[in-house]
C-alpha cells in the first residue's frame, strides 16, 4: 500500500510542477552566496527548452523527465541588484533585486526564532539596512524529505519588517554587514519548543535506536492513525494541550523537521550555520545523548551541503532556573557542556558562551544583542579570518592539582583576565575530593593564573567553573568582555532535574 501511495504521490508531484516553477527561495529579494557557482534550479514540462539570463548572459537547458531543469550561474562577487529571467517555450518567470553576498543558515528552536519586536534593545534600532534579508521559513513538517519549503518569503530589513527579522540573526547580520560592507542573506528554518532529533535525518539517527524507530514508522497510515488517535485524545481532554497518550507527529518527532524545513537548503549554498537549540533536551536521561546526536547532526547536514568544512556556530545555554546553595549540576548544566565539546572535537565549529546574559526566571531571555554581537565576533575571527581578533572568554587549558589547591591556566586570555566590577576574587567555583562532594570554593586571580581552594575540601580532586544552571553571579571575563567558558574536570553524571 505504501508503495501505491508514493507512485501516487510522485505522479500528483510531476502534474502539479508541469508549469515553469522555482524553489520558493529563488525569489525577488533573495542573496545568493557570493564566490561560488550557484546551481538555479525548478520545474517545467518535461522536454522543456528553457533559457536562463542574468546580467546579459544566458544559459540554456532542456527539463529532464523528472520535470527539472539546472543550470550553473557563474561565481560572482558581492553586489547586485540583478534579475534573472527564466524563459519556457510558453511561459516566463522574473525574479528582481537579486544580490550576491554571504549566506547563513540560522535553525533551532524558540530563541532562535525570538523576534525583533520582543528584544529588549529594538527601540534603539532605527537605521535601515536594505542589504541586510531574511528569508522567513514558516513552520512546516514532512514525514519524509523535500525539495522545497512550504510557505516562505524574503524580507528586507527596514522599519515595517525589522520586528519580524529573528533577534539573534538580525543582530549577527548588522556586525557582519558594518565590517564587511557586503550583503547578508540569514535564512530563518526554526521551530520552537522542538527537541534535536526532529532536526536531524533518519540516517543520522542510525545510533539512536528509540529516534530511529520512530521514524521507521514513518507511513502515510502511520500518519493517518496518530492523528486521528490524537483527534480523539483532545476532544475528549478539553483544554490540554498534549493528553496521555498524545502523540506529537509535528515537532518532537525525529525527522520532521529536517524533511520540511532542513533538507530543501541543500542545493542553496551557506557561508554558515547558526544552531541555538537544546532547551528542549535538558531532561533525564536525553541531556546525556545531546553531544552524541549534535555531533551527528553536524556530519549529516555537511554531507548534504557537499562541504564537510562548513562552519557550525552553536549558541550555548544561556543562565536559566533557581539558585542553589550547595553546588548542584543539571540536565541543563549538561546540555550546555555537550555544546562545547562538540566545538572541541569537531574543526571548524564554534560555542558561543551566554551563561551570563540569560533569565533566571524566563526560557526567552529577551537581551539577543549580546548574543548576535559574540556569534558575529566568532564569524569574523574563524570564518573571516581576523585572526587577531579576541572572541571568546578564558578557556581553561590545564589543570594543576597542588595538594590543598588547585591552579588554573587559560586560553583566550586577550589583554588579560579580570573579575568584573572589581577586586580578585572570582564566583562560580566548586572543588570535590574523592568522595565526589561538591562544595563552594575561593578562586583568586593571580595574574593570567586562577587559584582556587575550599576549607571544606583539604585535598581537592575535581573543580567545576559555572557548571550549574543558574550560577549566583558571574564576574569571570577577560578584559575583552567575553565571559570565561564553563568547565568541569570530573566525569560524573549527576545530572538533577532543572527547577
Amino acid at each position: 500500500m505504501k508503495i501505491v501511495f508514493l507512485s501516487i504521490s510522485l505522479l500528483l508531484a510531476t502534474l502539479a510542477h508541469a508549469q515553469l516553477r522555482l524553489p520558493r527561495y529563488f525569489s525577488d529579494h533573495a542573496v545568493l552566496q557570493r564566490d561560488q557557482p550557484v546551481v538555479l534550479w525548478g520545474w517545467s514540462v518535461p522536454g522543456d527548452k528553457l533559457s536562463v539570463t542574468m546580467a546579459d548572459v544566458t544559459h540554456t537547458t532542456t527539463t529532464n523527465r523528472d520535470s527539472i531543469w539546472r543550470v550553473t550561474l557563474s561565481a560572482k562577487p558581492a553586489g547586485g541588484p540583478y534579475d534573472i529571467v527564466i524563459k519556457g517555450a510558453t511561459e516566463k518567470i522574473t525574479i528582481k533585486d537579486i544580490y550576491f553576498g554571504d549566506v547563513f543558515f540560522c535553525s533551532g528552536q524558540s530563541n532562535m526564532v525570538f523576534t525583533m519586536n520582543k528584544e529588549e534593545h529594538s527601540v534603539e534600532e532605527k537605521e535601515n539596512f536594505p542589504l541586510i534579508r531574511q528569508f522567513h521559513v514558516y513552520r512546516n513538517t514532512q514525514p519524509w524529505p523535500q525539495k522545497d519549503v512550504g510557505r516562505a518569503e524574503w524580507m528586507i530589513s527596514d522599519e515595517k519588517m525589522r520586528k519580524r527579522f529573528s533577534a539573534v540573526a538580525y543582530y549577527f547580520a548588522k556586525e557582519i554587514y558594518k565590517e564587511k560592507k557586503i550583503p547578508v542573506g540569514i535564512i530563518l528554518s526554526a521551530y520552537g519548543g522542538s527537541p534535536i532529533e526532529p532536526f536531524m535525518s533518519k540516517e543520522a539517527l542510525k545510533d539512536f535506536p528509540e529516534a530511529h524507530s520512530k521514524a521507521d514508522k514513518i507511513t502515510p497510515e502511520f500518519i493517518r492513525k496518530t492523528q486521528e488517535e490524537n483527534d480523539r485524545l483532545l476532544a475528549a481532554n478539553p483544554g490540554i494541550k498534549e493528553p496521555k497518550g498524545f502523540v506529537n507527529i509535528k515537532n518532537r518527532y525525529p525527522t520532521m523537521i529536517y524533511n520540511g524545513m532542513i533538507a530543501p537548503f541543500f542545493f542553496y549554498p551557506v557561508k554558515g550555520v547558526l544552531w541555538y537549540q537544546g532547551e528542549t533536551n535538558t531532561f533525564i536521561p536525553q541531556c546525556y545523548d545531546y553531544e552524541a546526536k549534535l555531533y551527528h547532526l553536524v556530519r549529516s547536514w555537511r554531507r548534504s551541503w557537499k562541504d564537510e568544512q562548513l562552519p557550525f556556530y552553536i549558541v550555548q545555554l544561556p543562565n536559566y532556573g533557581e539558585q542553589v546553595d550547595v553546588p548542584k549540576s543539571s540536565a541543563w548544566t549538561f546540555v550546555q557542556e555537550a555544546q562545547f565539546k562538540v566545538s572541541q572535537r569537531m574543526r571548524h565549529v564554534h560555542t558561543i558562551v551566554t551563561q551570563d546574559v540569560g533569565d533566571p526566571s524566563d526560557i526567552h531571555p529577551t537581551n539577543k544583542r549580546d548574543v548576535g554581537k559574540r556569534i558575529a565576533a566568532q564569524v569574523l575571527k574563524q570564518t573571516y579570518g581576523d585572526t587577531k581578533r579576541i572572541a571568546q572568554g578564558p578557556t581553561v587549558v590545564k589543570v594543576d592539582i597542588r595538594s590543598d589547591t588547585i591552579e588554573l591556566h587559560f586560553a583566550n586570555i586577550g589583554s588579560g583576565l579580570e573579575a568584573k566590577g572589581g577586586g580578585k576574587n572570582l564566583y562560580g567555583f566548586a572543588l570535590a575530593g574523592k568522595d565526589d562532594k561538591f562544595y563552594r570554593a575561593t578562586a583568586e586571580l593571580r595574574g593570567d593564573r586562577v587559584v582556587v581552594y575550599s576549607e571544606q575540601v583539604g585535598e581537592p580532586l575535581y573543580i567545576r567553573y559555572a557548571f550549574e544552571s543558574n550560577p549566583a553571579k558571574i564576574n569571570f571575563y577577560n578584559k575583552e568582555g567575553f565571559p570565561a567558558v564553563p568547565f568541569r574536570t570530573d566525569e560524573l553524571k549527576d545530572a538533577t532535574t532543572r527547577k
